[in-house]
């Protein structure tokens, strides 16, 4: 068990638990083109038309766009490995911190996108505090931190959180020790 198979089952996990659940996107099929009248750019015509659709979940990075057509990655999450210890005393575990970032649209003039954002955070949470093993194979550690965007980027919301997990460590094979 290393850490990218812990990561790469983190995002199973993370699909499975989200599977059921849809967030705002921008419907841009839906928005009519401008007449010759009318100078705004349609896309920021308010209110916007959305569509619900289920989270894209991705391990360490968004992909990358190739070109301005690409569609907006939102809503998503992210699980990034972010570092890992064993002291290596022989009877350690290899602990490993991911972070899981979370990105929602959401244009709503009350501003209240944070609210999926955090209810995801929460559903993580409790999934893991609840049930600590992953596939039988990981152990979360407990360490759970959360935190939202401080800037305002609206309409995108945008949360973390970070977790610890306890993989197995490598022993050493060496039979004078």
């Amino acid at each position: 068990m290393t850490p990218l198979e812990l990561q790469d089952d983190l995002v199973d996990e993370l699909k499975a638990m989200f599977e059921q659940h849809t967030f705002k996107v921008p419907d841009y099929d839906a928005i009519e083109s401008p007449d010759e009248n009318n100078e705004i750019e349609p896309r920021f015509q308010t209110p916007t038309p959305f569509k619900r659709v289920p989270l894209n979940i991705y391990a360490q990075q968004l992909p990358v766009q190739e070109s301005d057509d690409d569609a907006d990655p939102v809503p998503y999450i992210i699980v990034r490995l972010n570092s890992g210890h064993d002291i290596g005393d022989g009877a350690s575990v290899n602990a490993v911190k991911l972070i899981v970032i979370i990105g929602i649209w959401d244009d709503d003039s009350t501003n209240q996108g944070h609210r999926d954002v955090m209810n995801i955070i929460q559903d993580i949470y409790e999934r893991f505090s609840k049930t600590p093993s992953l596939k039988n194979k990981y152990a979360f550690a407990g360490d759970f931190n959360w935190a939202l965007q401080e800037d305002a980027y609206f309409p995108y919301h945008f949360g973390a959180c970070s977790m610890a997990f306890n993989i197995p460590a490598i022993r050493r094979e060496d039979p004078l020790t």
